[in-house]
């Protein structure tokens, strides 16, 4: 039986994790732990497959816990839950720890159990153009402001600007589908039901219903678990927030007229 150690201080997303990993269909030792307990002794024997780790923002003491935990721990792969990105510049030193992934808190259920999945299966999830420079989630705050990495040369953010983030059209390139299917499939990973999708996209159930099963095709997956995963394993966010979408996720803008 593997083993997981859940490392989270809120209450919320910790019971989220715990359900999380009681879906994934093998039979996980699941262990919540805190800083505290670990440092009295309290903590499982070596031998953790992975560690959830949430970090705080603004909490530069975590990164120095992270290492303490590692060497006490021995965890196989680290996935870090981040409060925002970039990380605390204090997390620049984690080259030696073998964190394998790091995503949002804010991240949906879908996009969250892809994840985990994905550094389960030995694989690393930085969602977006990270994966070609994923040092941009570990950089010094001197680099933070620039918007370039200077080991590569990459910008880490998409045409519109932002940090982690790519846009539609950057998207679907990455994972060869239209504009208007990787839209499909961003909604579904935020956990929107087809309906709302059509309502979102003012397009008929029908059509969503179609872009769906194409983008499903195209993925050559059979469902939305499937689907997300594969898209966070090729590099894409499967999420923005330019004019397309709105904050509320209440409206979408469509990508095109000529999209339908």
């Amino acid at each position: 039986m593997g083993k997981i150690v859940l490392m989270e201080s809120h209450p919320l997303l910790r019971l989220g994790l715990w359900q999380i990993v009681k879906k994934l269909g093998e039979p996980w030792e699941i262990v919540e732990l805190d800083y505290d307990a670990l440092a009295k002794g309290e903590s499982p024997a070596i031998g953790v497959d992975l560690l959830i780790y949430g970090v705080s923002s603004g909490a530069g003491s975590d990164s120095q816990y992270l290492t303490e935990i590692h060497k006490t721990l021995q965890p196989k792969r680290i996935l870090l839950l981040a409060d925002a990105l970039p990380l605390p510049p204090s997390f620049s030193n984690l080259s030696g720890l073998p964190v394998s992934g790091c995503v949002m808190k804010t991240v949906s259920v879908e996009i969250l159990e892809a994840a985990i999945r994905l550094v389960i299966a030995g694989g690393q999830c930085f969602p977006g153009k990270q994966l070609q420079a994923p040092d941009f989630y570990f950089r010094p705050a001197a680099d933070q402001a620039g918007g370039v990495l200077s080991s590569n040369g990459l910008k880490p953010a998409g045409s519109n600007g932002k940090p982690n983030e790519i846009s539609i059209a950057e998207g679907a390139q990455l994972l060869q589908l239209t504009p208007r299917q990787y839209e499909v499939l961003v909604l579904l990973a935020r956990g929107h039901p087809i309906k709302t999708i059509s309502r979102m996209l003012n397009i008929s159930v029908a059509t969503t219903k179609t872009h769906a099963c194409t983008l499903y095709q195209r993925l050559h997956v059979r469902n939305k678990g499937e689907a997300v995963y594969t898209a966070l394993k090729r590099g894409a966010t499967l999420e923005w927030h330019g004019p397309e979408l709105d904050r509320d996720n209440k409206r979408v803008q469509p990508y095109a007229h000529t999209h339908k």
